[in-house]
């Protein structure tokens, strides 16, 4: 009887070796391979790759995919000789198995507010473009008490779901390599007139090189699409109590401006900018301009928000 006992014991701990091999051969996130000025931490069990530069106030950039922290070289070059500037990188995409199947929108930002809350800030102006414009609006609603300032460069906080909205989606959203590029050449004019080799765009964006990354990619984007669908973002918009910016480019040719236009028409308060010669993504195209209108806003004197119980209802 000991014998069989002692043969189970030895098949358990076998089976628990095997599991835990196949587990951790699973994980694709190497902090060993970031380029020395990219941070890493590990937040909720999930790996936020950042940046951290310059002093003062804290600014929190949410850059989405398939951007990486480079892409913002020319902005935060500006803004982090005022500012303490911190570019997170899409935490869904480190590691996607570390999410458990949530790449909800409510997940990703209970991500953000421990990432910070770990950083010991209290207080930043949340950025973003796109979607991450759409997620810091809504970062402020969920969290006022961790908002100063919200900026929403061609956001998608009012997008509703309609045909273009799909293929924006579908745009924003490709894996394959042919289908990223035509992203960033439709995103930029600078790139539209002279797109970066493969090897400098690799630099520059976050190529999914995994299968369970192309996945992540495709699970964020039917979640996203319940966003929009569900006007998860859109709903929020009658109780903003902070300030919000919003900054609209001239030749934005992935936002229709009806979009931008239901957005600056219901946010109470609501800061509009508009930059010309730019494209979706203003701050590769114009950094300068971008900066200046950022900083302008930051610097303002704004009152102080007064929190009421419809705008801080939500995630906690």
């Amino acid at each position: 009887m000991r014998f069989i006992h002692f043969k189970w014991l030895i098949l358990t701990v076998i089976i628990s070796m095997l599991s835990a091999c196949a587990s951790t051969s699973k994980h694709i996130f190497d902090p060993v391979v970031l380029p020395p000025n990219q941070k890493w931490i590990m937040v909720d069990n999930v790996p936020i790759v950042y940046t951290d530069e310059g002093h003062g106030d804290t600014i929190l950039i949410l850059s989405t995919y398939p951007l990486r922290t480079e892409s913002w070289n020319g902005l935060t070059s500006l803004l982090s000789k005022d500012f303490r500037v911190i570019i997170a990188e899409p935490p869904w995409l480190m590691e996607p198995g570390a999410m458990k199947g949530d790449f909800s929108s409510e997940h990703i930002l209970q991500l953000y507010r421990s990432f910070i809350r770990k950083l010991g800030i209290t207080e930043a102006h949340v950025l973003g473009v796109g979607e991450g414009g759409g997620l810091a609006v809504a970062f402020g609603h969920h969290f006022p008490e961790h908002i100063k300032t919200a900026t929403s460069i061609n956001g998608f906080e009012g997008v509703t779901w309609s045909d273009e909205s799909k293929a924006m989606l579908d745009l924003i959203y490709s894996t394959e390599e042919d289908g990223i590029m035509k992203m960033i050449n439709t995103s930029s004019l600078r790139y539209r007139q002279e797109m970066p080799s493969g090897e400098d765009m690799k630099q520059s964006l976050r190529m999914p090189e995994k299968k369970e990354q192309v996945k992540a990619v495709h699970d964020r984007q039917d979640y996203f699409k319940q966003d929009i669908t569900s006007l998860y973002i859109t709903a929020m918009i009658e109780y903003i109590h902070f300030p919000v910016m919003i900054i609209r480019s001239e030749k934005d040719s992935i936002l229709p401006e009806k979009y931008t236009e239901w957005s600056h028409n219901r946010i109470r308060g609501v800061r509009y900018e508009f930059i010309p010669n730019a494209g979706h993504f203003a701050f590769l195209d114009q950094p300068e301009k971008t900066a200046e209108l950022i900083r302008e806003f930051i610097q303002k004197d704004h009152p102080h928000p007064v929190h009421t119980l419809s705008s801080i209802s939500g995630i906690r």
